[in-house]
């Protein structure tokens, strides 16, 4: 069972560096190049995710268990299995962003793109092997240190007065991003960050339900400063004229922060990209481990015996995102939104406190996913469909309900011929 002796601002510290990752940062700054300021959307969607979890962190603390655990004790083990299946669908977008970053970051280093895809895959790979608490430690020590470099970044390109200003701007340019992409992002990511077992297992081990809102809403305030932090450099750091551009926007960050630490020493620059890179193997292992641990849980047939060989399922369907040519945050959702149409009525009736044995959650489960995953296919066919993501939500989730409206229906004119008789 889990400890439950955090406090407040022990959480909220926690919920924060389960947040800031690779994806986060570089995915942020790729999207300023192209957003300006509304780049901040991955961090502020995540952040308003947090804040709606403070509305029923209290209930779930007194549950003791995280919601997905309460579904499979409410409709079985197989929607149990099926979950954990599913759970490896928006894990693949958080693992194809890490091996984003680390592509961008070995080819920064001087390696050509198939050379680095190579690199970054084989390494990630091979992090994923070693012991988790020492790859973990790396991994944090890593990321805050970049923390502390992209602040010193902030302030040697003259973008401080540009931070201090970001939330109207972020106001301003929001628009130029488009109502469909940004409905389907706050949705995509927010609703994640609300039903994510890895962030509720800092809430389930606060020292009390009080704590556990209170941390909730540190975590979401926090996460709006830092939201806005890789915008604000990468907009102040190209507007400078000894800018030297990227081939590619995923590089922005990584180029920023190595361009800052080669300003303090000629070899800190290649330092700091090793150090991004360690950052994003050691996110990916840990994110590999974990999609492991779901397929195992799912207990598909006898592959469960072969780590190894699960371990290279999970790296090839992440692969295979990182070739959709979307951008770093754009893929995270993509995959999201399919996890979320899947898993979001059930849910629903979950948050409603009403059983409904009456039916199914593994027919309404699989009605969303396959609807949702339909409509990426014909996109992929070469049909025309305008905001696939959120088409793919909509679609998934009218699917699922439907599927349940019939099956209680169904249920319900069994029972009633069952007592005529």
């Amino acid at each position: 069972m889990t400890e439950r002796t955090l406090g407040a601002f022990q959480v909220g510290a926690l919920l924060i560096s389960a947040s800031y990752g690779i994806g986060f940062l570089f995915g942020s700054g790729e999207d300023a190049l192209r957003y300006g300021m509304a780049g901040a959307m991955y961090g502020v969607a995540t952040a308003v995710g947090m804040l709606a979890m403070a509305a029923f962190a209290g209930r779930l603390w007194i549950a003791g268990r995280a919601v997905w655990d309460l579904l499979g004790d409410q409709a079985g083990e197989r929607v149990r299995r099926l979950v954990a299946l599913l759970s490896v669908v928006w894990m693949a977008g958080v693992l194809a962003a890490q091996i984003h970053g680390a592509v961008a970051v070995v080819h920064l280093l001087g390696a050509e793109s198939v050379t680095a895809h190579a690199v970054a895959i084989v390494l990630i790979f091979a992090a994923s092997r070693f012991e988790l608490r020492a790859a973990s430690l790396v991994f944090a020590t890593c990321l805050a240190a970049s923390a502390v470099v992209l602040v010193f970044a902030l302030v040697t390109t003259g973008g401080v007065d540009l931070y201090a200003a970001s939330l109207p701007a972020f106001a301003q340019a929001l628009p130029s991003v488009g109502a469909t992409q940004v409905i389907t992002m706050a949705i995509g990511v927010g609703l994640l960050v609300c039903t994510g077992a890895d962030y509720h297992q800092f809430v389930l081990a606060a020292r009390g339900p009080g704590a556990a809102v209170r941390g909730c809403l540190i975590a979401g305030f926090g996460l709006i400063l830092l939201a806005f932090l890789p915008p604000a450099v990468v907009l102040s750091a190209v507007a400078q004229p000894a800018w030297p551009g990227v081939a590619d926007p995923k590089q922005v960050v990584p180029q920023v922060l190595a361009l800052a630490a080669r300003d303090v020493s000629a070899v800190a620059g290649p330092l700091m990209l090793g150090v991004l890179g360690a950052a994003a193997l050691g996110s990916g292992a840990a994110v590999l481990r974990a999609m492991v641990s779901a397929l195992q849980a799912a207990e598909l047939a006898r592959l469960s015996a072969w780590p190894l060989l699960l371990a290279g399922i999970a790296m090839a369907a992440a692969t295979a995102l990182t070739s959709s040519g979307l951008s770093i945050v754009d893929t995270m959702v993509s995959v999201n939104v399919v996890y979320i149409a899947s898993v979001g009525a059930s849910l629903f009736s979950l948050l409603r406190g009403k059983d409904d044995h009456s039916v199914d959650e593994a027919w309404v489960i699989a009605a969303g996913f396959v609807a949702s995953v339909l409509i990426y296919v014909a996109r992929w066919l070469g049909w025309h469909v305008p905001n696939v993501e959120l088409v793919a939500l909509v679609v998934g989730l009218v699917s699922a309900v439907l599927t349940r409206l019939v099956l209680h229906r169904r249920h319900g004119n069994l029972t009633c011929r069952a007592m005529r008789r």
